[in-house]
């Protein structure tokens, strides 16, 4: 059984069953902008994923006025400063981390996402990079979700709530 946190068109997790040989491990998929970002690796380490979904929680709760309320470069696009940072990713890593989304281990290695809020809105502009991504036709274009900060809150709180409360009741039930 599948259940489903928040909007595919906007963002979306969704959470598999539990592994039946590993209560650390499930089955997690995760789309933006109607696209399916975990199509290389939607299993996830459950220890580890959760922590990730609450150090982009913790990103998300930073207080307003916080310089990740402005993209780096003002008066571009939140599109064209995805471009530029992974541009200048090697030259200035810092600028590139501090804004990077999903940074969520294997399960997230196939897209680069990048997180600005500006007034009230998050985006998260993100692009596709390995070869062997399953649609050829996304390599290459810059896609942006755009939902309010509160939906983006919301949507990893549940998300990790639910999956570290679901992985401590299986634990538990297992006799860990």
């Amino acid at each position: 059984m599948t259940q489903s946190i928040g909007d595919r068109s906007t963002l979306a997790i969704e959470l598999g069953s539990p592994d039946d040989g590993s209560p650390d491990l499930r089955t997690v998929d995760v789309y933006a902008d109607g696209r399916w970002l975990t199509c290389d690796d939607n299993v996830v380490y459950l220890p580890q994923f959760i922590g990730s979904l609450n150090d982009d929680l913790d990103w998300a709760v930073s207080p307003v006025g916080d310089k990740r309320d402005s993209p780096p470069f003002p008066h571009r696009s939140p599109v064209e400063n995805h471009h530029e940072m992974l541009r200048l990713a090697n030259d200035d890593n810092d600028l590139h981390l501090f804004h990077r989304f999903m940074d969520w281990g294997p399960t997230a290695d196939n897209v680069s996402v990048h997180l600005f809020r500006i007034d009230g809105l998050a985006y998260l502009p993100f692009s596709f990079w390995r070869e062997s991504h399953h649609d050829a036709g996304e390599l290459g274009p810059v896609y942006c979700a755009r939902l309010s900060v509160d939906d983006l809150r919301l949507t990893l709180h549940r998300a990790a709530w639910t999956l570290m409360w679901d992985w401590y009741t299986d634990r538990k039930d297992r006799g860990g």
